[in-house]
């Protein structure tokens, strides 16, 4: 344990005119975090180890002792009950992890400090918070008096794994190479294709390797919430959302009609989750943008248009009849991931969107992969 007499000592003389909202965002510098040590190593003195020296870092500028685990490049989830009740998941399993806070004030006080760190606040009229974090990383943190203090931290995996080949890959977790083939050629053809799945079955690992079929020569306008598709191509432009309060925020919607205004050949959006986004995605792709990808929470394919179908309804603006047309002349193929009780992430079904509905192409574990007829003059 560091002694706390040492900690009071560094934090006045290296901490102090420091703003706290933006510790965390520092110390998630590579360059800025090596200065820091540094000049914690000087005001420490002799006799501290480099452990301890780590350890002291990640208390007075990043998440304590949850620090070494977010720096674990096998860690994908870290997950905070309380002091003593922290867990992690690595291959998708999850193991209690051997470390602890102190006292249940510092996970508390973690919580705020994540908070802070995007522009927010943890009140008693509002105690939770879902925050995104400059590296792409997704923290949700909750206190009383709804329960907690508790943390769910979700780490940004930067990698890009191809349709086809080798493990990793899609056909290596049990893609029909033909069904690889046909995303590829519908991605090539300018196909308008929601991917959908639960939280973490890998919806922006698959949007990735999906935009990494589209031309070089295509301009890209990309818009998440934090910029996560890492793509390869030169003239991709990313927009990203900027939170706030009093109404000042700058959500997935604004970015969408800012977009129509900048030349894009295609639109992605990293996820849709309001009626409002996905109203106003839908109204660009209704003004011909086609090619454009996105994701979405939902149980299967068909689903996948039922969410949005509920969202445009919860948005005011159709009726029903309308919602199901402008939904189905909008989409054109959806791709359905799922992550399995061993943690194996897996494409398990494509659908395409016809005229009578939804109509399934391949199952995983099916042999046949089927062609969609409405797609067909695209795909000549």
């Amino acid at each position: 344990m560091i002694d706390p007499a040492l900690v009071a000592r560094v934090r006045s003389e290296v901490a102090a005119g420091i703003d706290p909202s933006t510790l965390l965002t520092l110390y998630a510098d590579p360059r800025r975090r090596t200065l820091l040590r540094e000049r914690v190593r000087s005001v420490a003195r002799d006799g501290v180890t480099e452990t301890q020296l780590d350890a002291l870092c990640a208390e007075l500028f990043g998440f304590g002792p949850l620090q070494p685990l977010l720096d674990d490049p096998d860690v994908t989830d870290v997950l905070v009950n309380g002091p003593a009740d922290v867990y992690v998941e690595r291959a998708g399993r999850l193991a209690r992890a051997e470390v602890a806070f102190r006292t249940i004030e510092e996970v508390a006080d973690l919580a705020h400090r994540i908070a802070a760190s995007v522009g927010r606040e943890l009140t008693l009229e509002r105690p939770f918070v879902d925050a995104r974090m400059r590296d792409g990383s997704r923290a949700n943190a909750v206190i009383a008096p709804i329960g907690g203090p508790s943390l769910s931290i979700r780490k940004f995996r930067r990698f890009s794994i191809p349709l086809s080949g080798p493990a990793p890959s899609w056909t290596a977790s049990g893609l029909h190479p033909d069904a690889a083939e046909l995303l590829l050629a519908c991605v090539r053809a300018r196909a308008t294709i929601v991917v959908s799945g639960a939280t973490g079955s890998g919806k922006s690992t698959l949007l990735r390797s999906l935009a990494a079929a589209v031309p070089e020569d295509e301009r890209l306008v990309v818009i998440e919430d934090t910029n996560e598709l890492v793509l390869p191509h030169s003239h991709a432009v990313h927009l990203e959302c900027v939170p706030g309060r009093d109404g000042n925020a700058v959500g997935v919607a604004d970015l969408v009609a800012n977009a129509l205004r900048m030349r894009p050949d295609r639109i992605l959006v990293g996820e849709v989750r309001t009626p409002r986004e996905a109203s106003a995605l839908l109204e660009a792709l209704s003004t011909g943008h086609e090619g454009s990808l996105t994701t979405l929470h939902a149980g299967s394919a068909a689903g996948a248009l039922d969410r949005l179908a509920l969202l445009l309804a919860r948005s005011g603006e159709l009726g029903e009849a309308a919602i199901a047309r402008h939904v189905a002349l909008s989409v054109e193929l959806v791709a359905h991931v799922a992550r399995d009780r061993a943690g194996e992430r897996a494409i398990r079904e494509i659908a395409a969107v016809e005229e009578r509905g939804v109509v399934s192409l391949w199952r995983a574990g099916e042999r046949e992969v089927r062609m969609p007829v409405r797609l067909m003059r695209k795909l000549r």
